[in-house]
């Protein structure tokens, strides 16, 4: 009797973390609502999360997370997308991103 064999199930995912003055808390939340809308229209996009902490000097640290069916997909959005990196640029006042994470999601 032949045993197939199943991979696990994969999907991609990528990080990008940020700290945002307190000042600009109120521009980028309110670009972040808008954003997560627009991400969750790329093909094979499965979600969009944000998780936040208020750090005690009073800034917030961000952490956006993006999950793709394929690691194809999220490469071209990471390319050629607009990326969380992007907002921040757009945003102004000098804000990028503290690191960038590509990962395998595999629970």
């Amino acid at each position: 009797m032949a045993t197939n064999s199943v991979l696990p199930f994969v999907s991609y995912s990528s990080l990008t973390e940020a700290s945002i003055p307190a000042a600009e808390w109120p521009t980028v939340y309110s670009s972040l609502q808008a954003y997560k809308g627009h991400v969750q229209e790329y093909p094979g996009c499965q979600r969009f999360d944000v998780f936040v902490r208020a750090e005690t000097e009073g800034d917030i640290l961000v952490q956006c997370y993006t999950t793709w069916d394929t690691a194809g997909q999220l490469e071209v959005f990471l390319e050629r997308g607009y990326t969380f990196e992007r907002l921040l640029v757009d945003v102004g006042s000098g804000l990028e991103p503290t690191r960038t994470l590509v990962m395998e999601k595999v629970f």
